[in-house]
């Protein structure tokens, strides 16, 4: 065990912090930490949910990652004071937490401190931190690391180009991860080998923040907060980020986000505003950013907490809902902790309402540092807070956890007790992209929703490894025979939780199933038997761009994306498009938004063509074989121009 440094044993900087917190009860009558008021809600936990006792942790869970196991690795830094206090930053303490039995294992990194770095789950389940905090002057570090959750060991994996304290780290259709914001205007791609790129056509986000990233269904990603901009990224070549919307007229910075549905993200609170006639508090308002349709998100206002919450984290459920819990209401006095205006009560998001439901009140209090993860028997393991300066000052340290268990886990009718679940008897260890599989449960017939949650990433409001999928499915007798993910885009490869929800809307407890890397073509190049790739001139964003043949570069203007289910093909947020729906030989192809009518849907025959659906005796074809000759539509003949290969 690693003493805390600065001369100073945990032992002591535990009892200072505890003197702290009973000084200042004596001093105010409040207990630091303790929750201070619930709203008024039913006692019954089939409307409410219900939380468990406070249960310590050898290290605040600061960070925390719940691995494929079923277990989470949490870290915080390398003492309970804040990090500027210290001189040496040379390991993290950190350990494996089974929420199960409420015991650990230490596991603490030797060699760097990764407070305050960012971090990903890889494809094979190991979590990706890049980044942290080199010194008591908070600089960044240039350094990766790798946590393997089989063996329980770290690893050094390859140096960033630049340092970065803040950023955010994001799973792609590829199975890439790409690191964004913390200092360095450029982001970086670690590689599926474990090498690391930079971006330099990617120049536009270099805040010292998390930003809220998410993956979308056309294979890009989506950068949703916290300031008021969304951004479309594209990581083939040498990237490229582009302003694609306006998210709201808000910085919603310490705000949360969730992706509840295909392409589909909650942002909620947040921010410093003046509203309902109160100044300096965090907005209660949330909105709702749809990805689908193609390069620009649309934006739509949806149903507001009651209560605006900035630190607060907010999580996916079992059923695509949404709670929100922890956080601050009040920013007049501090930006990170505020323990006389803390929100204790949970809230319930409904996407099928927009309507949020208050809920029962933890007896902690949760702001700064503090996380919350959806676990594999469906309640929200939450904890952390404290290491902060203004956090010593009020006496406040949060080394521990307590689970809310949510309303869907109880019966409906007043008795308090648990509902009986449905099972899973038998699950896949692997999901193939756009593949059945079949699920066995004693319940099948009575089964309402089947689903994937990406396990969960989370620190400082941010979850980057939270995504509800959706499956479709059918039943018959014991067996569910279910669909996977349309592509990548969707699911990223890599572990989630499965989950099978009753007509009742209670959950299974989840089997933990990896989906693999899809075989559909995502942010690909498109060659066909001349040797030349279908190339969008200049890597343009324009509509009505036509587009061309061109020598196979791997850059972003050839990276194409077919989306299977919409059978669309796109490239940088944009369609292939037929002009005008203009089917006759010798129409050239332009790109233009997405609208997935008769002119942007394509059929992909196994002979190599691609041809428009609205009129398959015509086929996609390069006008020649010269460089730059156009991308048309022509009558089809089975010449090389027209063979495709993705």
């Amino acid at each position: 065990m690693v003493q805390d440094l600065a001369g100073t044993p945990m032992r002591v900087i535990e009892e200072q912090s505890a003197g702290n917190a009973a000084r200042i009860q004596r001093e105010t009558g409040k207990r630091p930490g303790t929750a201070r008021t619930k709203a008024a809600v039913a006692a019954d936990p089939g409307q409410a949910g219900s939380w468990s006792t406070v249960v310590n942790t050898p290290v605040v869970p600061v960070f925390q990652a719940v691995l494929p196991n079923g277990k989470l690795l949490i870290w915080d830094s390398v003492g309970d004071k804040s990090a500027e206090s210290y001189p040496d930053h040379s390991f993290t303490r950190a350990a494996v937490w089974n929420p199960i039995t409420n015991t650990n294992k230490r596991v603490d990194l030797q060699g760097s401190n990764i407070f305050c770095a960012g971090f990903a789950h890889l494809t094979n389940g190991n979590i990706l931190v890049a980044g942290g905090n080199a010194n008591a002057g908070l600089d960044g570090t240039v350094q990766t690391h790798v946590f393997d959750w089989q063996k329980e060991t770290w690893s050094r994996g390859k140096d960033m180009a630049a340092a970065r304290w803040y950023p955010s780290v994001a799973e792609t259709a590829n199975g890439e991860e790409v690191i964004i914001g913390g200092g360095p205007a450029t982001a970086e791609v670690y590689q599926a080998n474990g090498a690391v790129r930079a971006l330099p056509g990617f120049t536009k986000f270099s805040a010292r923040v998390y930003p809220y990233l998410g993956s979308r269904p056309d294979g890009q990603l989506g950068l949703l907060g916290p300031y008021n901009t969304a951004y479309t990224i594209n990581t083939s070549g040498n990237g490229a980020i582009t302003a694609t919307a306006t998210r709201d007229s808000l910085d919603r910075t310490y705000g949360s986000f969730s992706t509840y549905d295909i392409g589909r993200s909650m942002v909620v609170g947040g921010g410093n505003l003046t509203e309902g006639g109160a100044a300096h508090v965090p907005t209660r308002t949330a909105v709702v950013l749809n990805s689908n349709a193609g390069l620009a998100p649309t934006v739509a206002s949806t149903g507001s907490m009651s209560v605006g919450r900035r630190q607060l984290n907010a999580t996916l459920l079992a059923d695509g809902s949404v709670v929100a819990t922890g956080g601050m209401t009040s920013v007049a006095t501090s930006d990170l902790v505020d323990l006389d205006h803390a929100a204790t009560t949970a809230e319930r998001w409904d996407p099928a309402t927009g309507q949020w439901t208050v809920l029962a009140g933890a007896s902690r209090i949760r702001q700064y540092h503090s996380t919350a993860s959806l676990l594999p028997d469906g309640r929200i393991m939450t904890g952390g807070g404290g290491i902060c300066g203004v956090c010593m000052q009020v006496g406040y340290l949060e080394k521990n956890v307590e689970y809310f268990t949510p309303p869907y886990l109880y019966e409906k009718d007043g008795s308090g007790r648990l509902a009986a679940r449905p099972v899973i008897s038998t699950a896949p260890a692997t999901v193939g992209i756009g593949a059945t599989f079949a699920v066995s449960s004693p319940h099948a017939p009575g089964i309402a929703k089947v689903a994937l949650v990406g396990l969960s990433d989370v620190t400082h409001g941010v979850d980057q490894g939270q995504r509800y999928v959706p499956l479709t499915f059918t039943a018959s007798g014991t067996t569910l025979t279910v669909t996977g993910p349309p592509n990548g885009g969707v699911a990223p490869p890599g572990y989630y939780l499965l989950f099978l929800v009753d007509t009742a809307g209670v959950p299974s407890v989840a089997k933990i199933v990896q989906v693999a890397k899809g075989p559909s073509p995502v942010m690909s190049p498109v060659k066909n038997s001349t040797g030349l790739c279908v190339d969008l001139p200049n890597s343009a964003t324009a509509i009505r761009t036509y587009l061309q043949a061109y020598a196979c570069n791997n850059t972003k203007a050839q990276a194409l994306t077919r989306l299977p289910d919409d059978r669309t093909v796109r490239v940088l947020g944009n369609c292939l498009d037929v002009p005008y729906s203009t089917f006759v030989t010798g129409q050239k192809i332009w790109t233009y938004a997405c609208n997935k009518l008769g002119a942007q849907t394509w059929q992909f025959g196994t002979d190599a063509t691609i041809r428009p659906a609205s009129n398959p005796a015509l086929c996609l074809a390069a006008a020649s074989t010269a460089s730059k000759a156009a991308i048309v539509i022509t009558t089809c003949n089975g010449n090389a121009l027209q063979k495709w290969q993705w």
